[in-house]
């Protein structure tokens, strides 16, 4: 998806993701949630596809190890099936899978180094 093709939120965070890569003293995490809304089009086609095969689950994100102001390539994503949980899932995440409309939701994990995971619902 080039800049043009992007939503009107997702070029801001394009913009401000830019901004906080540029920064040294940027937070990281703050760094991986505007990453997560660069891509959240392609977060929410990804999972669409893995609700309609697997049924409800989540998309993992794991930045363990990778430093977004360095890093090249993609960033490990997959989706799993909530009944493929994990000991690493937050304990509340099965609260936010109760909750969550699969149709026009996703949620999201988001690992990273020295946090506990984020958890993010997109529409």
């Amino acid at each position: 998806m080039s800049e043009e093709q992007m939503q009107p939120y997702q070029q801001e965070a394009m913009l401000r993701l830019r901004a906080l890569l540029a920064d040294p003293a940027s937070d990281p995490i703050e760094i991986a949630a505007s990453y997560v809304t660069v891509l959240s089009e392609h977060l929410v086609q990804f999972a669409r596809q893995g609700y309609r095969r697997d049924g409800v689950g989540v998309i993992e994100i794991d930045l363990r190890g990778i430093d977004l102001r360095t890093a090249t390539g993609t960033a490990p994503i997959a989706y799993y099936p909530a009944d493929a949980g994990s000991d690493e899932w937050p304990v509340n995440v099965e609260e936010v899978l109760a909750s969550y409309n699969p149709p026009n939701e996703v949620v999201v994990l988001l690992f990273q180094d020295q946090s506990e995971p984020q958890i993010f619902v997109l529409e």
